[in-house]
């Protein structure tokens, strides 16, 4: 039992020090759209870079010129006519998490929980509270993905005009204003 405490406190006190930072390579956010009610199509954001500080401050930076569709051309759209990344270039994701009862999570094990997401875009930033899954993945790893899709509303952030905008431009009847957004993080800590 004195091992294991011993283990524990050690494994705590070097989550607790340590500076945790994003893995762009294996992180991304997803987004579904809807157009003329009944075409759905998966697209990705993956310029994604930021970190998670000792005291569990979260801090990930969107790069929005990423935006990947398939459609080189609606791409472009997006990024000029949607997000509109000459004045906006990045979109924004803050929480605060408890960093003790992430560093107790067993290599290999998953855990759930409730956190609240500060969601900055376009000089507009909205609260959510959602379910993410943690899973340590290794002992300098762990990905947080979303439990489920999290519903953003184009309202929100002044998008309106934008979704309108390439609806008209591609000639189609209707483009969904919501969307489901979901996210995958992978946080590798910063080694010396």
């Amino acid at each position: 039992m004195k091992v294991f405490i011993i283990l524990a406190l050690i494994c705590f006190s070097t989550f607790a020090r340590s500076e945790w930072l994003v893995d762009t390579e294996n992180s991304h956010v997803g987004f579904a759209s809807v157009k003329n009610k009944t075409i759905a199509e998966n697209h990705r954001l993956s310029g994604l870079t930021g970190s998670a500080g000792p005291k569990g401050e979260v801090l990930v930076n969107i790069d929005l010129a990423t935006v990947e569709t398939l459609v080189p051309i609606r791409n472009e759209r997006i990024r000029e006519m949607l997000f509109d990344v000459a004045n906006f270039p990045t979109a924004t994701i803050k929480t605060k998490l408890d960093m003790k009862q992430i560093s107790s999570i067993p290599s290999g094990e998953t855990q759930g929980l409730r956190i609240p997401l500060t969601i900055g875009l376009k000089s507009v930033t909205i609260s959510k509270s959602v379910t993410v899954k943690i899973v340590r993945s290794g002992e300098n790893i762990y990905d947080v993905t979303s439990a489920d899709p999290i519903m953003i509303r184009a309202s929100d952030f002044s998008l309106l005009e934008g979704v309108k905008a390439l609806k008209e431009i591609a000639g189609l009847q209707s483009i969904e204003p919501v969307v489901p957004v979901t996210f995958n993080l992978r946080f590798v800590r910063e080694t010396p």
